[in-house]
């Protein structure tokens, strides 16, 4: 399959468009969850159709809800200085408990129409993506060249891997032309931020643990590759618990940073 995280390049487009490009990203990602969470629904039922209707959109809205309330506020500052301090200001969520859709102030009752059809459009871009990455999908009868095979790999499995690089390439473009062209705003470690940055080295060495047992849990279980397709398979394995810890490790870190903010509100 691509690069799950490849997929959150089709939201570029829609930057500034009325549909909230972060809704966008958040669901051309979300029919992957089943494989590194069990959320109780299948990866066949969100990929299939019509049933990503009914299980990928509505994981994608609970994943844009933890997006807005409880990940982006934490963004500037879990983030290396250079990175946070150049994320808009309006991230740290003041309005703790709302839920700032959209980034708009006119409320979730008018913003969550585009947000649902932000998340439904990147779903369905995430199924189209697939139908030509994947073998015995639709993609090989529109284009039969992707059924044949090229060298040591498929077509589809070509489209894949290039499909999977490029993604990230452009993303990563996008990245740095913005933190460029973005200068830097008030310090992250203020009230608004988080009172100490211990939370945010804290939550750096639960990332490196977390690729670390990632790899370590798949090679004790499974043992470690000996060929091409078992390294295949331990690639994915590894990758899909790490990430899923990854993700872990940064929602307690949210966490952390949201109660930490409270105490300190406290205080004040």
């Amino acid at each position: 399959m691509p690069f799950t995280p490849s997929h959150a390049v089709v939201a570029l487009p829609f930057v500034r468009t009325p549909l909230p490009f972060g809704a966008v990203a958040v669901g051309s990602m979300a029919p992957d969850v089943p494989l590194f969470f069990p959320v109780g629904v299948t990866y066949e039922q969100t990929h299939g159709f019509p049933s990503l209707l009914l299980f990928s959109v509505p994981v994608a809205v609970l994943l844009y809800l933890v997006w807005r309330v409880l990940l982006r506020p934490a963004a500037r500052a879990l983030l290396p200085t250079s990175i946070g301090s150049r994320l808009p200001a309006s991230w740290d969520g003041r309005e703790a408990g709302r839920v700032p859709v959209a980034g708009s102030r006119t409320g979730l009752a008018r913003t969550a129409p585009w947000a649902l059809l932000a998340l439904v459009l990147g779903v369905l871009t995430h199924v189209l993506w697939d139908a030509f990455t994947h073998p015995d999908r639709f993609g090989s009868t529109v284009i039969p060249a992707l059924a044949q095979q090229w060298g040591p790999l498929v077509g589809t499995q070509w489209a894949q891997y290039v499909s999977s690089l490029g993604g990230l390439v452009v993303l990563g473009i996008a990245a740095v032309r913005y933190l460029r062209r973005t200068p830097p705003t008030a310090s992250v470690h203020g009230p608004a931020t988080v009172p100490t940055p211990r939370i945010r080295h804290a939550f750096w060495v639960s990332l490196a643990a977390a690729l670390v047992a990632g790899i370590v849990i798949v090679a004790v279980t499974r043992g470690l590759p000996t060929d091409v397709h078992t390294a295949k398979s331990f690639t994915f394995f590894a990758g899909t618990l790490a990430g899923a810890l990854v993700l872990v490790a940064t929602a307690v870190a949210a966490v952390a940073v949201q109660l930490a903010r409270s105490a300190r509100a406290r205080r004040a």
